[in-house]
């Protein structure tokens, strides 16, 4: 199918935005024109905010022109939800089905129902990964593979997965019939830029897209705090413009605090951005922290009773209306964050319930709030921007101590200053509030390396941090005596003994090694996958593997005994892994995304997770739901001892927690502290690690082939249900439809529960799902305005519509004459290009390219048409029209 199909759909619909996008930046021009290339691979480098989206987006139409699906990769989940947002207003008029899958690692049959049929789908690395892993067949029609934050390559967990995920992809059979397209805001230049884009396009001759260019320009300034006033100093080039007294300090009223207000840094930050309010700006708080972010709703809260600030322009309620009710659902209603969301604040971070955080971002992209506070969600790609950002601190906790946050993730967090489309400069404001002289050098100093970003490949971080661990233990150091070390001696692996350190540095040291062995080996198992090479035939099929690969690009950079140190590290610690394993046990360990001892540990307790994971099962489909709440406890118990699987924070009382969640119950409280940490072991224990356990238990066994004992019979573990508890734990409810209904993007638990249980719904995969969701009885049941319940009604006709979008709302192109009353007797040359407008009544009136107005149709629409119309002179009588968008016109007649 040609892309000239698509164009005129899709120029017609950016047209119609309420600002419309149609014209193409500086920066976009270059991406633009070799976006028609299916075979060039693409690695773009525009700063945020300077319209990659759009490059994306047209090499997205041109694979759907080819009737090929995408894949697009988000590496948080909160961003896949606003990706999927964007996706959705872009090409579903075109008729284009969109879906994002993010959560645990496992694979539900919906998530694999989506990733086979969705014409563009929105994934984490690790879903993707995961479902890969488990079927690599799934890309076999995907033309285009879309890598947002491409940079994310580097030493922690996520960042080396993406690598080694990257490279599989590579070295696929069919890569060269699949486009892949990177997309970044702070790729740095040099060397090591040089071998990411080699590595991307595969040698093949050509450039990366690059542009400094903007659509709004950032201007920097600090608030200092001093005798009761806060004086505002801006960088304007070469000037230092100031005003002395910004804002002033207030005193309290009589029988309130006793201090003033701002009393400290945080108070000091909010009256920055209620200050800027005042001139009608939109104000982002930036907190390093995510920890940082939950404070702020009750200091708000407070100065708000008394009475020092007022809430922000009062929002629509029925805007709010679905933000209340989801985050009523989840967090209940005293809870400081939803009491914030009232007033007119916007609280996000990460550890945030999904579904809230969704109905959050989507009053923030229709601006419906001024003011947001957000944690470094915010750095790595979500696009929450504002006309000013206020830093809350310029400091994070890494590694045991406080560092100022890296240059490149303040790059990131200075594109969201400036709306595209609404200004042309953005304010980025670092209010102090003591310690003058030493914060406004480190400001300084941050704002000089803006941009810097490491590009070096976490596989070979890994080993270098491993060998210097190594050759600290050893008697002499050195690298002749480390290689000698690592070839001739199998305690090489186990953590080494340095003198000279304290015992909290040794632990945390171990336990450092211990992580980054364990990611080592999850990636040497990803390289290799489901081949089973021999023992003498590793080293080879290793290096064939690694050909062209980041790694092997950046280590050719070092001397010839380098060299061979890396690559003899990695060959024995595959080795070791093969001396230990089969081949099944190793196929087990590929698929459900682990390393060496993950993998042994997990096959230890198979003896007891598997009966526990059939019984839960069961005990689901039986709706014996206290019996399935217990049989998931017992293996929570079990795989939260092993690593990965180790939630962080890990509650006391977790427990409870997971008892609750289970059965759709609310598990947070009032108590700001306690429910932050839920929050997090919630999203981090449960939606993502729990799952992801589960179901590593579930892939190892089928790979191991393993049996249960029923009544003195071996059976086979396929012939057991495993599939219903890892839904189930990752949306919090024991009633299968349900969770599928959530996993296909409904919000509400709630309603959810309610909709299946009403309906005595029975579905298992989206095909029978969407039969339900459009059968005679859910169609009657969505008539009533009070189904599933009075708040989420609204809420759920949103889901159906967005779910499998009705013919009605894709676009097309339509044809046709409208009878004219014209205004004089002199009519329009025949030919003449005029302008045809319709008002919210369906009143038509027709102007001159000029605007001036000739005449009316002589007829109504039922509603104003939501497309675009061209229009020109035919006769007397009449215009003949071509209208792009959604609906057939003439049944509006």
């Amino acid at each position: 199918m040609a892309s000239l199909v698509y164009n005129p759909l899709f120029i017609a619909s950016l047209y119609r935005r309420s600002r419309a996008e149609i014209e193409l930046w500086p920066s976009q021009i270059e991406g633009a024109r070799r976006s028609i290339d299916s075979s060039d691979n693409l690695i773009v480098s525009l700063p945020t905010s300077a319209g990659k989206t759009r490059i994306a987006e047209l090499c997205i139409l041109r694979c759907l022109s080819k009737d090929k699906r995408v894949v697009y990769v988000t590496p948080l989940r909160a961003l896949s939800a606003q990706t999927e947002a964007a996706l959705q207003k872009t090409f579903s008029p075109l008729g284009k089905s969109i879906s994002a899958l993010y959560g645990s690692m496992g694979t539900s049959a919906l998530d694999e129902d989506t990733l086979r049929t969705r014409d563009i789908v929105v994934a984490t690395p690790e879903k993707l990964d995961f479902a890969l892993r488990n079927d690599p067949s799934i890309l076999d029609d995907v033309g285009l593979i879309v890598l947002d934050e491409g940079h994310m390559i580097g030493l922690s967990e996520r960042e080396v997965r993406y690598e080694v995920q990257i490279q599989r992809l590579l070295n696929r059979s069919d890569a060269t019939e699949r486009r892949i397209v990177c997309l970044s805001a702070i790729l740095p230049e040099g060397e090591e830029f040089d071998d990411f884009v080699q590595w991307i396009r595969k040698d093949r001759p050509g450039l990366p897209i690059r542009s400094k260019w903007r659509p709004t320009r950032v201007r920097y300034g600090q608030v200092l705090w001093t005798n009761g006033r806060a004086r505002l100093e801006l960088m304007v080039e070469s000037e230092r413009p100031f005003v002395p007294s910004f804002f002033e300090e207030q005193r309290p009223a009589q029988g309130r605090r006793k201090l003033s207000f701002p009393k400290d840094k945080r108070e000091l930050v909010i009256a920055t951005a209620w200050r800027l309010l005042k001139e009608e700006q939109s104000v982002l708080i930036y907190c390093p922290e995510r920890r940082s972010v939950g404070p702020y709703a009750k200091t708000i809260i407070d100065l708000v009773k008394y009475g020092f600030i007022q809430p922000t322009a009062e929002p629509d309620e029925k805007l709010l209306a679905n933000a209340l009710t989801i985050g009523r659902e989840w967090l209940g209603n005293d809870h400081p964050i939803i009491a914030c969301l009232k007033l007119g604040v916007a609280i996000h971070h990460g550890a945030l319930p999904t579904p809230f955080r969704k109905e959050i971002e989507q009053l923030l992209r229709s601006g419906a709030l001024n003011v947001t506070v957000s944690s470094p969600t915010l750095a790595q790609g979500l696009n929450l921007s504002a006309t000013s950002i206020v830093m809350h601190s310029i400091h994070h906790f890494r590694d045991g101590k406080y560092t100022t946050i890296p240059p490149a993730d303040f790059a990131n967090i200075i594109g969201r200053a400036g709306r595209a489309f609404v200004e042309v400069e953005g304010l980025v404001l670092f209010p102090i509030y003591n310690d003058h002289r030493r914060s406004q050098y480190r400001w300084k100093q941050l704002i000089k390396e803006t941009g810097y970003h490491e590009l070096k490949s976490g596989l070979l971080k890994l080993i270098v941090f491993l060998l210097q661990r190594l050759n600290r233990g050893l008697d002499r150091p050195g690298i002749d005596a480390l290689t000698d070390y690592v070839l001739n001696n199998a305690s090489a692996w186990e953590t080494p003994k340095v003198s000279g350190e304290t015992d909290s540095e040794t632990a945390q040291a171990n336990k450092q090694w211990r992580n980054y062995i364990a990611l080592l080996d999850t990636a040497l198992l990803s390289l290799v996958g489901e081949e089973s090479p021999a023992v003498d035939e590793l080293s080879v099929r290793l290096d064939e593997l690694l050909s062209s690969s980041l790694w092997q690009r950046q280590i050719a950079r070092y001397d010839e005994e380098h060299q061979t140190l890396f690559q003899a590290t990695l060959e024995r610690r595959a080795k070791a892994i093969w001396e230990q394993t089969s081949s099944a046990q190793r196929r087990g360990y590929f698929l459900a995304g682990v390393g060496l001892a993950s993998g042994q540990a997990l096959d230890g307790l198979a003896a007891d997770l598997n009966p526990l994971i059939i019984e839960s099962n069961s005990a689901i489909l039986e709706g014996k739901l206290d019996h399935a709440v217990h049989t998931i406890l017992e293996l929570a118990k079990r795989l939260f001892a092993i690593d990965p699987f180790v939630p962080d924070p890990f509650p006391d009382d977790w427990t409870h927690v997971l008892a609750k969640w289970l059965k759709g119950e609310r598990v947070t409280g009032t108590n700001l502290t306690q429910s932050e940490d839920i929050l997090r072991f919630v999203e981090n224990g449960l939606v993502y690690k729990l799952s992801w356990a589960i179901d590593a238990v579930r892939v190892r066994a089928l790979a191991n082939k393993d049996t249960i004992d029923i009544n003195g019979m071996d059976l086979a573990i396929d012939n057991f249900e495993m599939d219903l508890v890892v839904p189930c734990v990752e949306m919090g409810t024991l009633n299968p439809c349900a969770a599928r209904l959530m996993q296909a993007g409904f919000k509400s638990r709630l309603a959810a529960i309610k909709a299946v249980t009403d309906t005595n719904a029975r579905f298992n995969t989206a095909y029978e799902m969407r039969n339900w969701l459009y059968s005679i009885d859910i169609q009657e049941l969505a008539g009533d305005e009070t189904w599933p319940t009075p708040e989420s009604h609204r809420m759920w006709l949103e889901f159906i519509d967005r779910y499998a979008p009705a013919d009605k709302s894709v676009w097309s192109i339509q044809r046709g004459e409208f009878p004219m009353i014209w205004h004089s007797r002199e009519t329009p040359q025949r030919g003449q290009i005029l302008r045809l407008w319709f008002d919210e009544q369906g009143k038509g009136i027709v102007l001159s390219p000029t605007f001036e107005e000739l005449g009316a149709v002589d007829a109504m629409l039922k509603d104003r048409p939501q497309g675009v119309f061209s229009a020109w002179a035919t006769r007397e009588e009449s215009i003949r029209y071509v209208y792009r968008g959604p609906k057939d016109i003439r049944e509006s007649v």
